[in-house]
């Protein structure tokens, strides 16, 4: 079974590189970019240049400063993140804890953890054979 898979690979990369025919043009470069952007639309939102005296400061303008002041005025209060870490606990239809939502007060980004108490312990080398909580997901990609 190996050597037809492996006669099947050399053969398959064989006619790629075979069927491959060289361009007749070369890439467009960095100097040709005037034609790409004559096709492009113009953009939707056009953002303000910054004063030269401005520059790249991150300091609060003027702007914002007088827009603060009135807000002030008016009562308006800013929203202040909370610092405390939130642990949430994800329920299915049966009232059992299926996962834990953890949100640090630090970055405000949650991540979770899979409960597994319904689940046989892993004792396998290397394993957590006294807990019943899986590995943190810190990241998720959905559709």
């Amino acid at each position: 079974m190996r050597k037809i898979w492996c006669t099947l690979l050399t053969l398959g990369s064989f006619a790629a590189t075979v069927t491959a025919a060289p361009l007749d043009a070369p890439p467009p470069y960095a100097g040709d970019s005037e034609t790409v952007r004559e096709t492009l639309p113009p953009p939707k939102i056009v953002l303000e240049k910054k004063s030269p005296e401005e520059g790249m400061s991150l300091a609060p303008s003027e702007e914002d400063i007088r827009k603060a002041r009135e807000d002030r005025e008016r009562g308006v209060v800013p929203k202040v993140p909370e610092k405390r870490t939130k642990i949430e606990a994800v329920r299915d239809q049966d009232n059992r804890v299926t996962e834990y939502v953890v949100t640090p007060g630090s970055t405000q980004i949650p991540y979770t953890m899979e409960n597994r108490a319904e689940r046989p312990i892993d004792t396998s080398p290397g394993g957590n054979s006294q807990g019943t909580l899986g590995t943190p997901k810190f990241l998720q990609f959905g559709w």
